[in-house]
């Protein structure tokens, strides 16, 4: 194989893709590795430990996430393994257009159109919506789930809040479905318990004013002044004569 001339195409192909970061360039360098090692006969077998370590890539989720790139912009041929005794395997596309010295298993990349840009752009917005998919079932899967009673009450001890008020916020949230401010569905009860706790004194205020001005208006007279409370009048003193007998 001529591998200044694959070398050159491959990354020619990297550059006229915008979608192609530094880290899909580093994982396909230690795949030409592996490839190199095993020399150039496809498919290589790769275990996921030893190629983020020579792409240097930390996150097993990111290094599964660029493969699934390198395949899908036409790179490299992926065959995953679910075994963990048994690595995955890839076969890596020929670039060059020379003889391949020793012969290579050559792979006829599925995607014929790898220089039509539009075809390029089909596969980027495929690999987009993959994300999206990805990224929805993690949400789906993170669905918030109420907490037993019991576990709000400890919270709120731990706050120096009593279990009346546990219970009160507990009461309110299981009526309305869990939903904050009765429209979104609730993601971190914690935090509602916290903002719960700071306007515990804002709503007691508030119950004070409320009832304070209440007790004003039914003492209000129709003329909208405030009413008077006057003193009893004694009563007339009695015509009977306490010193006459029964």
């Amino acid at each position: 194989m001529n591998y200044i001339k694959h070398q050159t195409t491959v990354f020619a192909l990297m550059d006229a893709n915008a979608k192609v970061k530094p880290l899909h360039i580093s994982l396909y360098l230690a795949l030409f590795r592996i490839w190199n090692r095993c020399r150039f006969v496809n498919p290589i077998i790769i275990t996921r430990m030893e190629i983020m370590k020579m792409s240097k890539i930390g996150s097993p989720n990111t290094y599964s996430k660029a493969l699934k790139a390198l395949e899908l912009y036409g790179f490299i041929r992926y065959h995953p393994s679910f075994d963990p005794n048994q690595g995955s395997k890839v076969d890596m596309y020929t670039f060059d257009t020379g003889t391949c010295t020793p012969p290579v298993s050559k792979v006829i990349p599925f995607n014929k159109h790898i220089n039509n840009t539009l075809s390029i752009k089909e596969e980027e917005n495929s690999f987009s919506e993959e994300i999206v998919s990805q990224e929805n079932t993690d949400m789906k899967k993170q669905q918030f789930t109420p907490p037993p009673i019991e576990y709000i009450k400890i919270y709120f001890q731990q706050k120096s809040q009593s279990d009346s008020e546990a219970e009160r916020f507990f009461n309110h949230y299981e009526s309305n479905g869990w939903l904050v401010g009765g429209k979104s569905p609730m993601k971190d009860w914690k935090a509602s318990a916290r903002n719960w706790i700071l306007n515990i004194q804002k709503f007691t205020t508030k119950a004070k004013e409320v009832s304070q001005q209440r007790f004003q208006n039914q003492n209000k007279a129709p003329n909208n002044t405030q009413k008077v409370k006057l003193r009893p009048i004694s009563p007339p003193p009695s015509s009977n004569n306490y010193d006459e007998p029964l």
